[in-house]
């Protein structure tokens, strides 16, 4: 899901300020040095990788599978492959939509709001990630930022990131991707090459993503947002190139699950929503908060109680 402030007033957030209190700007109310002797995260019975576009996919459509997940006491293994960025200048926004994962899987785990910078290095290429200190005897969570430029719904790419877009580099319109911070540049095959080392680096035996098979951009009801899609079909491929045994790859639908009947009960629908509010205290609060108690929209509140794996 994405937006800019247009977007979200659409979307029912009436009110809200993208300034956020300095409280809320660092990862954690602790901050935790990438050099800290900390203890490491406990190890895992299992993880599952979840790839997403934006920085709340995840949140909205794959939930409450990924509260289920952790709970069987598998770590989460979270990718970002953009960076949410909807055309905004400069990084701001896009920094506290990262902030607000961190707030929200910290509820999410259970632990506090502390996480351990821990960047990840693949073929001559750095990525943003961070780890949550999470209790003794807790799975992990991980999530990393790629931060390649927003593709807007349609595809065709912000005028700030000169039209860059994951579906122009899916169909050869484009031959590479610029990271926002420009950290990396990819072409498709090293998008790919990329996507596959880090499952791989996660050991992951069930990777979740958005519906791969979608090509519906429009607003209808099978559209989507372009970036969910292709960034899906980015993370399939690459679970395709591992060797050896493969692992399970579960997709799910985006926006147009609003057309379709409630499927969430009702307290993990709860649970789903207070871990979405608390990723949006760094975007929605103009002075700071623990949890953002403004309205949702009908969109939100749908998709609260929704959650639709491919068939």
């Amino acid at each position: 899901m994405n937006g800019t402030a247009a977007r979200r007033k659409k979307l029912g957030l009436r009110g809200a300020s993208m300034v956020c209190g300095l409280a809320i700007l660092a990862w954690g109310q602790v901050a935790v040095p990438a050099n800290s002797s900390a203890a490491p995260a406990p190890p895992c019975r299992s993880t599952v990788f979840a790839g997403v576009a934006h920085e709340d996919d995840d949140l909205l459509f794959m939930s409450p599978d990924l509260v289920a997940d952790r709970d069987r006491g598998a770590c989460l293994d979270i990718v970002y492959l953009t960076a949410g960025d909807a055309g905004s200048p400069g990084t701001r926004y896009v920094q506290q939509r990262e902030q607000g994962v961190g707030q929200a899987y910290a509820l999410l785990a259970g632990a506090p709001n502390e996480w351990r910078r821990e960047d990840r290095r693949h073929a001559g290429r750095t990525v943003r990630a961070f780890v949550l200190r999470v209790p003794a005897g807790r799975p992990g969570v991980r999530v990393t930022f790629l931060r390649l430029p927003d593709g807007i719904h349609d595809g065709s790419g912000t005028r700030a990131q000169a039209g860059q877009s994951l579906l122009k580099l899916e169909r050869g319109s484009i031959r590479r991707m610029t990271a926002m911070d420009h950290s990396a540049s990819y072409d498709a095959r090293e998008l790919t090459a990329m996507l596959a080392w880090l499952v791989a680096d996660a050991h992951a035996r069930t990777v979740r993503t958005l519906d791969y098979r979608n090509t519906d951009y429009g607003t209808g009801p099978k559209g989507d947002h372009s970036d969910h899609e292709v960034a899906a079909r980015f993370v399939r491929s690459a679970a395709a190139t591992l060797p050896g045994p493969k692992p399970a790859v579960i997709g799910y639908r985006g926006y147009s699950i609003s057309a379709l009947r409630p499927n969430v009960p009702v307290r993990p629908a709860r649970h789903k929503e207070s871990v979405f509010r608390r990723y949006l205290t760094t975007t929605e609060c103009p002075k700071g908060c623990t949890d953002y108690k403004g309205p949702l929209s009908a969109l939100y509140r749908n998709w609260m109680l929704r959650q639709y794996p491919t068939a």
